[in-house]
């Protein structure tokens, strides 16, 4: 998911030109009045303000047309006011009723970027679609322009950077004024920058003269960030750095935090890979302090990841620790918004094939009533082809069924499946679970959980790569399921963590498949990943017996042993006892990948903590 659309989205609203060309039958003075506040609207906000006072007062001899003009720049500026919900508001009555054309097509540009502040994305997509296909018909290029882009941002935020880069290069290539060209320009250079992983430095360098030409600071701000990261991907870095810190007075006066905020984060990432400790941090705290109401920025991601960082170069465990939580709850809340608007793209899709499928019925039911009007005329005739009709409407009707039932089953399957693995990822396991233990419970049935953790993965990862990372969890997977039955439930549950729930399984019984299972880990040849090394697993294994038919006891009490089981060496089997020490040993893992001596137990660190981890 993008970095920059959520930033940029504000900006461009604020800075698109929104020509409005006069009515022949309107009166010149009010015309006038509008082309003036139209052009002192980003420049000078207080003079656009007085003159829509001003206009507000002769209103009532305006026509229809100027009045609807004067409602969408009221709604303009009520999203410089922040009043977000009485914009959407105008809009949505513009958008629906304005006799103006492109009025009712600016309108709805301003009305897709406008949800996307407000993080309705469906509602956004929707209108977003229907200015697309609205473009054609519009004649002033400007505003056919502002559209595009404006739909093109959006379409950048739900993850679909070839819809952002083509709309961008279709304005582009169309002869667009200033301010759309700068705005067009950002648009194509952060979608390759997703797509390509890299852009073109011409392009970059081009999109921040233009923005620089108009003298609008927040846009070549976006510019300028875009540049910076074009020029670190080159190793470029300390270029990248100059080119940041001798505009920064210039972005701190725009006073959006959004943008400023952006600019230490990157300026913090790119300090510390030029080992510049210190001024990393200063910027790392101050992106925070900027960022941090907002969950879902991936700045606060970045900041809290460079702070953590650093408590680990310099050997600060404790501060590591508190950094390593908040960064990770920052990157869980950015991952769930990606996926959030990863899935109002793929619903509002779903939506536009379903109705395209309600207007393909109708017209074969239409054609059907039509057919019905000739009966008498040629009944025998009429009636073999209403047959046929008949038998290929229902088999429309059916394959579209089987498609729409295929693509919720898919959907539903994206929803409980761990993508990597294929098996429950933790929601749905924990779901499955708490089902088949309240049956459980309530036949008075055994139950047993086993849970184990990858020795050493980070090492592997570290050693051979994240690809080699992933096939040892895809193979792990695959050995694990074959000791599964129907009525079992396996599950990733962490990084490299993963859990059994057994039904109808004692504690002997869950010990004695865990021990085949860590048995059979510990045979997986690796070869044909490339790379020669041992894989072995720690197990932890509880019982209701032992720890009730709670699951969240069950996951604790059996991640107590298998704790255990990594304090005695990894690699076995332990069981929960009732007796297992509430804090844990940290050992020390070598450079090399291998296990260091053991470092005195953290007072106060638990070992099912998070940050456990870190150190398995």
């Amino acid at each position: 998911m993008n970095r920059m659309a959520c930033c940029l989205v504000l900006g461009a609203i604020l800075g698109w030109s929104l020509w409005l060309p006069a009515s022949a039958s309107a009166s010149a003075s009010f015309d006038a009045m509008l082309r003036e506040a139209d052009a002192v609207r980003t420049s000078d906000p207080d003079r656009f303000k007085r003159i829509l006072d001003d206009l507000d007062r002769t209103a009532m001899g305006a026509s229809i047309e100027q009045r609807e003009k004067l409602e969408f720049m009221h709604a303009y500026q009520s999203i410089r006011m922040g009043d977000l919900h009485d914009a959407i508001s105008k809009f949505k009555a513009l958008h629906a009723s304005a006799t103006n054309n492109e009025v009712r097509y600016r309108s709805g540009a301003m009305l897709a970027n406008a949800y996307a502040v407000t993080r309705e994305f469906r509602e956004g997509l929707i209108a977003a679609q229907e200015t697309i296909r609205g473009s054609a018909s519009i004649k002033d290029r400007s505003a056919r322009h502002h559209g595009l882009v404006a739909s093109g941002i959006l379409y950048n935020q739900v993850g679909e950077y070839g819809l952002g880069r083509r709309y961008a290069q279709q304005v582009l290539a169309d002869k667009p004024d200033d301010r759309n060209r700068c705005i067009a320009g950002n648009l194509l250079v952060e979608s390759s920058l997703h797509l390509d992983k890299k852009s073109s430095d011409e392009d970059a360098v081009n999109a921040l003269r233009q923005c620089e030409a108009i003298h609008d600071a927040t846009l070549a701000g976006f510019s300028r960030i875009y540049l910076a990261r074009v020029w670190h991907g080159e190793g470029r870095t300390q270029e990248a750095v100059k080119l940041l810190e001798g505009h920064f007075a210039e972005v701190k006066g725009t006073g959006y935090s959004r943008l400023i905020g952006e600019v230490h984060s990157l300026l913090a990432e790119m300090r510390l890979s030029l080992g510049d400790v210190q001024a990393a941090k200063r910027d790392a705290e101050a992106a925070v302090a900027l960022n941090v109401g907002m969950v879902n920025s991936l700045p606060l991601v970045v900041a809290y990841k460079t702070l953590f960082e650093i408590a680990e170069r310099t050997g600060d465990t404790a501060a590591a620790l508190e950094l390593y939580k908040q960064y990770a709850a920052a990157e869980r809340g950015y991952r769930d918004d990606v996926a959030e608007r990863e899935l109002a793209y793929q619903m509002v899709q779903q939506e536009a094939m379903q109705q395209a499928q309600k207007i393909e019925l109708l017209n074969k039911q239409n054609e059907v009533l039509v057919l019905h009007q000739g009966i008498s005329e040629q009944k025998a005739q009429t009636s073999r082809l209403l047959i046929l009709l008949l038998v290929v409407l229902a088999g429309s009707i059916g394959y579209w069924a089987f498609k729409i039932k295929r693509v919720q089953m898919s959907l539903r399957r994206m929803a409980e499946t761990d993508a990597l693995t294929s098996i429950c990822n933790r929601h749905h396991f924990n779901q499955q679970s708490e089902q088949t233990l309240g049956q459980a419970a309530r036949a008075g049935e055994d139950v047993a959980l086993v849970m184990f953790d990858l020795d050493h993965f980070k090492s592997i990862n570290d050693r051979f790569g994240h690809d080699t990372g992933d096939w040892v969890l895809k193979k792990v997977s695959e050995h694990c399921r074959t000791f599964c039955r129907r009525v079992d439930h396996l599950g990733r549950i962490g990084g490299e963590e993963f859990a059994i729930l057994l039904s109808g399984c004692d504690l002997r019984g869950a010990k004695r498949v865990a021990e085949d299972c860590r048995v059979r880990i510990a045979s997986i040849d690796t070869q044909p990943s490339g790379h020669k090394f041992l894989i072995t697993a720690s197990f932890g294994v509880t019982a209701s017996s032992l720890s009730g038919y709670d699951l969240a006891k069950l996951l604790s009490h059996a991640d107590k042993a298998l704790y255990r089981s990594k304090r005695e060496g990894r690699n076995r089997v332990s069981t929960f006892d009732g007796d297992v020490q509430p804090w844990m040993q940290l050992q020390v893992v070598a450079a090399d990948g291998s296990p260091g001596p053991e470092v005195p137990p953290t007072p106060g660190v638990a070992p099912d903590h998070p940050f456990r981890s870190l150190i398995s």
